[in-house]
């Protein structure tokens, strides 16, 4: 679990140190060399339904996107984001630090998209939870986590927006009869694009 706790903490801080010295370095640059990028970062609270009895849990979830020029109207965009639970709940807590694509549709200043993700995960038991044959008790696991959704982001400015988001997410987990556990995560949030690049001036 600290393993876990120290990759996703770790991770998520270099993706923000990464994003803030792209932005000094990129500030410095023409419009030419920007006009295919934007860098954004967004933060918000995640109510998590866990997929596991009646587990809920309250995290903050934070990331980076890159967005790149559109092809026929619709933006791609690289994204790394990660999970971390501030109220376990009294079932299970869920973390994870996932990354993949974006495809997003720029109508005025609402920007509908989509996204499949796929990283790491782990649920940590409170209480520890049984298999199925109520054999073995589990105090946590890891897997590989796919994850598809997506939302809308809504610019209030330039610069800033707020988002609403929705993951549906598959863990692998030996406590269900299935082996995988499907939780659904909704946040709510802000955004902040990074003042520099063409495509910023497109939105």
């Amino acid at each position: 679990m600290q393993r876990m706790e120290q990759a996703l903490k770790v991770g998520l801080a270099l993706g923000v140190f990464a994003l803030a010295g792209l932005g000094m370095a990129n500030a410095q640059a023409t419009a030419t060399a920007t006009a295919g990028l934007q860098l954004s970062a967004f933060g918000g609270l995640t109510g998590t339904y866990t997929g596991v009895a009646l587990g809920k849990n309250l995290g903050i979830t934070a990331g980076i996107d890159a967005t790149f020029r559109p092809f026929f109207g619709v933006f791609p965009s690289l994204e790394l984001r990660g999970t971390y639970p501030i109220h376990d709940g009294r079932v299970d807590s869920q973390k994870n630090f996932l990354g993949g694509i974006k495809l997003s549709k720029h109508i005025g200043r609402i920007q509908p998209y989509g996204d499949f993700m796929a990283g790491s995960g782990e649920i940590r038991f409170n209480p520890p939870y049984p298999n199925p044959d109520d054999t073995i008790l589990y105090q946590q696991t890891a897997s590989v986590v796919l994850a598809g959704g997506g939302g809308a982001d809504l610019l209030v400015t330039d610069h800033f927006g707020v988002k609403a988001d929705f993951q549906f997410q598959h863990y692998d987990s030996p406590v269900t009869p299935s082996g995988s556990v499907y939780a659904k995560a909704f946040t709510i949030g802000v955004v902040y694009r990074l003042p520099f690049g063409g495509l910023g001036r497109r939105y």
